[in-house]
């Protein structure tokens, strides 16, 4: 063979070689598992919780619940601190800005101020939509009103309270003469409660409270300016929404009860307490008051029959309602950790178990899992059926200065400072200004 076709056929066997190696498969390398959903186990932070209390056990409770948490997720150290309710806008900002908890509930009357694009709470949209929390996100309600106009979601519902309803003594009703549909409109409520105090003039025939945000008497003036159809602001909220003739008309009747009927208490001649005193001793016929006067009532069982009803307005029946969420500051730490919190305490066992122990407060879970709300109470488990009812405040950042600054016009107008007509037209001035 010559030395030149040696070299042929040896470049040939070479040339074949390298086509097989190119051809086998690759020889199996080493690869790291895709990692999977953490365990409950697995995750670790720490989680401070804030909230209001909604009883006097509000402690041993909340501790005995973290208790439960941590048998599932024994790495997360969890501690709870409550705010007071008086001074709970103070107490909120500075929780929310500076981080120092990371698990806070925060009412719908606070909601707005805080919850918008690029504001102090977190967007949780990532959380929620995660196929671990489906079956939790798809038995609670008002995730509509959780989500700012601006589309930001920055909480987790779990309770709804209508924060003023009527609570009546059936008995003195019935004494009274007043008709079965005695609520059925304005002028019932009005006729009503006027035979009430001619019939037992020692007593008063209706009482809202007065005098103040200290005794939360906005929380049943704001409901008949919404019942009347008006609002701090137009829908587009470019404009004062109160100018109505049916918000006028409504602020007059009011005025009206207490100043020339005279069937109401003097203007700030009770605190709300006092109010639920006279309530309790019978001297009331039909109050302004919200779900948990049941517990003040169930501590010291008065002698008459009481039950809830919804308030009738010239343009609806709204009852003004707070819905609360759970939210996580942005300047807070282990979110992750805060999470898993929220999702154990929105769960029925946790949420309506705790909540049947509280003096009124509904939760917002669309199946309870067999869990009675309020089984030893009818009138509170009754009053579920407000919900249907239920509007909260308009969603509006400013919708707390708006407030404030109403409350002390409403106080001249109830003491006959000024007229209903001025009330409007001076808060109008002074909302549109903010507004500017």
């Amino acid at each position: 063979m010559s030395k030149h076709r040696f070299f042929q056929l040896f470049a040939l066997v070479v040339l074949v070689a390298l086509i097989a190696a190119a051809c086998a498969p690759a020889a199996p390398q080493a690869t790291t598992a895709p990692e999977g959903p953490k365990s409950p186990a697995d995750v670790k932070g720490t989680v401070k919780f804030y909230k209001g209390p909604f009883g006097p056990d509000e402690m041993a409770q909340q501790n005995g619940y973290i208790a439960e948490f941590n048998k599932t997720y024994p790495n997360i150290k969890m501690t709870f601190e409550t705010f007071d309710w008086p001074t709970q806008e103070a107490q909120l900002t500075a929780a929310i800005a500076s981080g120092t908890h990371n698990m806070i509930y925060v009412p719908e009357g606070m909601y707005p101020k805080f919850c918008y694009k690029g504001g102090p709470l977190e967007d949780l949209s990532t959380f929620v939509n995660d196929p671990s929390f489906k079956e939790t996100y798809d038995n609670l309600l008002y995730w509509d009103v959780a989500t700012a106009p601006d589309g930001t979601l920055c909480g987790v519902p779990n309770v709804w309270i209508p924060e003023s309803h009527f609570v009546a003594n059936l008995n003195l009703l019935k004494d009274a003469g007043c008709p079965d549909d005695w609520n059925s409109s304005p002028d019932k409520v009005r006729e009503c409660a006027i035979a009430i105090k001619t019939k037992f003039p020692d007593k008063y025939g209706i009482a809202f409270r007065t005098a103040g945000l200290a005794n939360f008497s906005q929380h049943d003036w704001y409901g008949y300016v919404m019942r009347a159809g008006g609002d701090y602001l137009t829908e587009d909220f470019k404009a004062c929404g109160l100018n109505k003739p049916e918000v006028v008309q409504t602020l007059q009747w009011l005025v009206d009860l207490q100043n020339t009927d005279k069937v109401t208490p003097e203007f700030g001649a009770y605190t709300w307490d006092g109010l639920r005193g006279l309530f309790q001793a019978g001297n009331i016929g039909i109050m302004h008051d919200e779900p948990p006067i049941a517990g003040v009532l169930a501590s010291n069982p008065p002698g008459f029959e009481y039950k809830f009803f919804d308030i009738p307005g010239l343009k609806n029946n709204n009852l003004i309602t707070f819905r609360g969420f759970y939210v996580i500051p942005t300047a807070s730490k282990d979110h992750d950790a805060a999470f898993e919190a929220i999702k154990f305490f929105v769960q029925p066992e946790v949420m309506v178990n705790y909540l049947n122990g509280t003096a009124g407060l509904y939760p917002v879970v669309k199946d309870t899992r067999g869990i009675t709300v309020f089984p030893n109470d009818p009138v509170l488990a009754d009053g579920m059926n407000l919900a249907q009812y239920a509007q909260g405040p308009q969603f509006h950042p400013q919708m707390l200065e708006f407030q404030n600054l109403f409350q002390p016009l409403f106080d001249e107008m109830m003491q006959g400072k000024i007229t209903p007509q001025e009330t409007v037209d001076q808060a109008c001035q002074q909302i549109e200004a903010k507004l500017k």
